[in-house]
């Protein structure tokens, strides 16, 4: 799979080994979506990355630097759609947790080609689940050992992950969703769990569609019991799913409404950043063109120079 990477707006892949990203996890990313050459709903991942920045005391990084980076590395890549992987470092420092206040930040971009997806997923239970930390709450910080621990054991296309409690909070890389009596119900993640950004679009589009929708507590068995289950994340967006361990899920009504929505969304370009316009490809061919018909004229025109001197 080929891949581009920018540190620090270079085209580079070496990382310092006194990278604190390196050394503790010391850092937050963002995975956007770039299709049709517009980065989907830019501002909310940039959001939840300032909301990071103030949790964590990470300096933060001007938007516009983000987007031009983002935008250097799409091009690079000759991709018209791709997975893009925004990554923010502490920075560096000698050893020990402690840091100097004005320690300076490594940006990371990193484009992927997209890759394909299931219409559906079935879900098992994860045996790893997540720890409560309200600080770490809600953000997406780099240090994911309890997705890659439930992930370990995957046997299914994705798993519930509960806290402490044996409540449900997401799935190993998304959130998840039920329906119950046509009210959306989504599970509380003030304790533990991200706040995905495909997340607040389906509160969004729950709005517009005049569909309730309640956050809360949800037990895997309440779970198990509701109509409709579905997951997101910012790469599938949103996607039904057909069964939990054993218990089928037959049922995508609302969910397929909300699907509908999605999609619609998606081409509202005030909702996503246009990083380059087809147009640019189209004068690029376009000045290629017209270079090779001028060198194919100027190599004729020669030719028949050199036949008139020959006569």
């Amino acid at each position: 799979m080929v891949s581009i990477l920018l540190i620090n707006g270079k085209k580079q892949t070496k990382l310092s080994m006194f990278n604190r990203l390196v050394q503790f996890g010391d850092g937050l990313f963002e995975t956007c979506l770039i299709e049709d050459f517009r980065l989907l709903f830019w501002s909310k991942h940039f959001s939840r990355l300032e909301k990071g920045c103030e949790k964590l005391r990470i300096h933060k990084v001007n938007e516009d630097i983000w987007l031009k980076e983002v935008a250097q590395a799409f091009t690079l890549s000759r991709l018209n759609k791709a997975v893009v992987k925004i990554i923010l470092s502490r920075g560096e420092s000698t050893r020990g947790y402690g840091y100097e206040k004005n320690i300076k930040p490594t940006r990371i971009i990193i484009i992927y080609p997209m890759f394909d997806l299931p219409w559906q997923y079935e879900l098992g239970v994860c045996s790893s689940g997540y720890a409560c930390n309200q600080l770490l709450s809600e953000i997406k910080h780099c240090n994911r050992l309890e997705q890659i621990l439930a992930r370990s054991e995957l046997q299914e296309q994705e798993c519930i992950m509960l806290d402490e409690n044996a409540l449900v909070i997401s799935v190993t890389q998304g959130n998840i969703f039920a329906i119950r009596n046509q009210v959306i119900l989504t599970p509380s993640l003030v304790n533990c769990g991200i706040e995905g950004t495909r997340r607040s679009v389906v509160f969004d589009l729950a709005k517009e569609l005049d569909l309730q929708f309640k956050i809360c507590s949800l037990s895997l068995f309440e779970l198990l019991e509701t109509d409709e289950v579905f997951v997101t994340n910012s790469i599938i967006g949103i996607k039904p799913v057909s069964k939990i361990n054993q218990k089928l899920f037959n049922n995508h009504q609302i969910t397929n409404q909300l699907i509908s929505a999605f999609v619609f969304s998606k081409n509202n370009h005030s909702l996503s950043v246009l990083l380059k316009s087809k147009s640019s490809y189209l004068k690029v061919i376009f000045v290629f063109i017209a270079i090779f018909f001028l060198l194919l004229w100027m190599y004729l025109e020669n030719g028949i120079k050199t036949n008139n001197l020959d006569m």
